[in-house]
Order: structure tokens, then sequence, then C-alpha cells
């Protein structure tokens, strides 16, 4: 016996933006409006009249994603439990991520507001994070937070360059695996340095010549 497809309750200005998401996350930001009408089921008329331009479409975009990304990782601190929830389902945070990747791969002048706008992102989640005594506190947070977010994009943007996905819902899963958790979790929770080699970088950093140098 047949049975009627699972209606979309979602809005067609919500279909819209989650088909761009999806298309600009796959094929870059050059994707045209037909095609991502095509996805959302809807006519680029449609489009135009819900976003007016593809800039503003993409805005929307950026914007979402950024606070998506937040929610996500705050509530990771404040409710760890649902965790494993999340990572049952990759897909959204998949698409998200090499979105993100995109905003950096992409020639236009965006990759710089987008940059400044997910440190003050990560600047909230880290604040979030201290707040429940996840993370040590630093002396100069600021750059701390620049240095994360940095880092984060650029791991992304290398493991993307060396193995596109064809399906970037597919991304998180093939990226993380346990054992690249595992290595993370050790990288941030156990020092890389020695104290003795610590020392004499802190030393250096400060101006001072390390005995014997």
């Amino acid at each position: 016996m047949s049975t009627a497809p699972e209606q979309d309750d979602r809005t067609a200005r919500a279909r819209i933006r989650d088909a761009a998401l999806f298309c600009f996350a796959r094929d870059g930001f050059g994707t045209p409006l037909r095609v991502i009408a095509e996805r959302a089921g809807v006519s680029v008329p449609l489009i135009t009249h819900h976003y007016g331009t593809k800039d503003n479409l993409r805005q929307v975009c950026d914007d979402w994603v950024l606070e998506r990304f937040t929610e996500m990782e705050i509530m990771a601190i404040r409710s760890p439990s649902r965790v494993g929830a999340e990572l049952a389902d990759t897909s959204q945070s998949s698409i998200l991520t090499v979105y993100m990747v995109q905003c950096f791969r992409d020639a236009s002048t965006s990759a710089r507001p987008f940059f400044d706008k997910y440190v003050e992102r990560m600047r909230q989640i880290v604040a979030t994070a201290e707040a429940a005594d996840m993370v040590n506190p630093t002396d100069d947070e600021e750059e701390r937070v620049r240095l994360l977010a940095a880092q984060g994009i650029g791991y992304y943007l290398v493991t993307y360059a060396i193995d596109p996905p064809d399906d970037p819902s597919t991304y998180i899963d093939r990226l993380f695996t346990t054992r690249n958790i595992k290595a993370q979790i050790d990288l941030y929770s156990q020092p890389f340095f020695s104290p003795a080699v610590a020392q004499i970088y802190h030393d250096m950093v400060a101006g001072r010549v390390p005995e014997g140098g």
C-alpha cells in the first residue's frame, strides 16, 4: 500500500534558506538561483520575493550559520548529555561546517567580515565554557579566541582541500572519527610542550635570553 510523502512543514522562506545553505556548501557561492529554487521546490521569483537578491540570501545564510553554530556549541557546554543525540545525526552540522569552509575558499571580500563575526561567536562560546569551569582562563583572552577560531577554520580548510565531499551533509562523519576526536581531546587537555621547553618560549616572548642561549 502506498503512503503519501512526508509533508514538509517548513515555510517557503525556510525551505529556500536551507536549500541555499546546502547548494552554497556543495557548489560554492556561484550557484545560480535556479539551482537553489529547484532544490527548495519553489520558483526563482519566489526567492527574489522573500530575499531580494542572491547577496541578501547569502547574508541571511551567513547569519543563520553563525547563530546555529553558537547554539550548538553552547548546548554542548551546558547540556553535555545531549551531545550524543546530536552526534546521531550530523548532517546539519556538516552542512554548516562546509558552508563556513566555502566562505574562506570564496575569492570575494566576505571572508574578513565573516571571520570577525566568527570570532565574536567564539568569544561567547569560550566565555560560556569558562563560566562552566570547562576551560582555564588565560592572560590574553582575546588573542586566544582569535587563535582558536583561526585554527578551527584552518583545519577544516585543509581537510576539505585534501578530500572534498560530494555531499556536504556527510562531512562531519568522515572527518571526526573516534581516533581523531581522541587526539583532539588529548591535544587540548594535555600540555604539548614540556615545562622546560614552555619556559624557554615564554622567556623568548618576554624578550629574555634563556641561560646557555
